[in-house]
């Protein structure tokens, strides 16, 4: 009887270590399974929220421009169209999506505020209002990359929008042009720093 006694305690005894050991190794691995669940998501994080490296010009200048219609027609109310600064970037977000700039390329970004005084709504094609020289080129004239086709704009109302454009990153003078495509442009200097 003591044999036995002696047999089952000893069996309790190895099941009891047994037990504490795979405590002890679920304990370890759900610690490490965590940490690195942890690790991976902040260097998500903080890949996906690096900064822009951004370099902006007030500008504040304004134009004006026939609206159109919904039937795609100008008419006699004006949209207020102004350029309120320009940025050299090399992040752009576009629908909710960030774009990098790569291949010694940056994104030079044209914001501007939309103002519809008239109380109908109106639209207007910013893209086909703006053109940009490089430099001393003034021959060569770009349309934009990025922008919104037809970009609505309510009664009694501001919109911002922007328009952007591809350009090497060592180009720091730059000229808007700016106006209706078969008329007159007026002219906007930009220079950067660096």
């Amino acid at each position: 009887m003591n044999m036995n006694m002696f047999k089952n305690g000893w069996k309790k005894k190895l099941t009891e270590k047994i037990q504490k050991k795979k405590k002890l190794f679920i304990a370890i691995a759900l610690t490490l399974a965590v940490i690195g669940f942890f690790n991976f998501f902040s260097l998500k994080k903080s890949a996906s929220s690096a900064k822009a490296a951004t370099q902006t010009v007030d500008v504040a200048r304004s134009f004006e421009f026939p609206g159109i219609n919904n039937q795609g027609k100008e008419v006699s109310d004006k949209i207020k169209f102004k350029i309120s600064r320009v940025e050299k970037t090399n992040q752009v977000m576009v629908q909710d999506k960030t774009f990098t700039a790569r291949n010694d390329k940056l994104f030079l970004i044209v914001n501007l505020d939309l103002t519809n005084d008239s109380t109908t709504p109106l639209n207007i094609l910013p893209g086909d209002l703006v053109r940009l020289t490089i430099g001393d080129n003034a021959e060569t004239k770009y349309a934009p990359d990025l922008h919104n086709n037809l970009v609505p704009v309510a009664a009694i109302s501001t919109r911002v929008d922007r328009i952007g454009f591809v350009i090497s990153q060592t180009e720091k003078k730059f000229k808007l042009l700016v106006g209706v495509i078969d008329g007159k442009k007026e002219e906007v200097d930009i220079t950067f720093p660096s």
